[in-house]
């Protein structure tokens, strides 16, 4: 009888032992698995980054050319001014300058 009951704690030993590893093991696939989730999920974030990035920059880059453009324009519409306002002075000066000389 005490024969039977050692064997009977043998193996309800090696089913403890199994069932021990049988746990680590699945610990281990589980932390295995959430490291590549956290792995895909950083992936994707740093991706989600990279375009948002790229759709900043590209906002900012048409932004900028529409300034320029707005800023070329404006420039030109001063310079067309200052042209027209010198030529009108021009015209004026040389009146002046005939008109002095034809009265001398």
């Amino acid at each position: 009888m005490a024969e039977a009951v050692l064997k009977e704690i043998a193996v309800v030993e090696e089913q403890a032992d199994a069932i021990e590893a049988q746990a680590q093991q699945k610990a281990k696939d589980i932390i295995a698995s959430a490291r590549n989730e956290a792995a895909v999920l950083l992936e994707k974030a740093v991706e989600k980054a990279e375009t948002e990035a790229k759709s900043i920059i590209q906002k900012a880059e048409e932004k900028a050319a529409k300034d320029i453009i707005d800023i070329k324009m404006d420039t030109q519409a001063k310079c067309n001014e200052i042209k027209t306002k010198a030529g009108v002075k021009m015209n004026e000066a040389i009146e002046l300058i005939v008109g002095r000389i034809v009265k001398h």
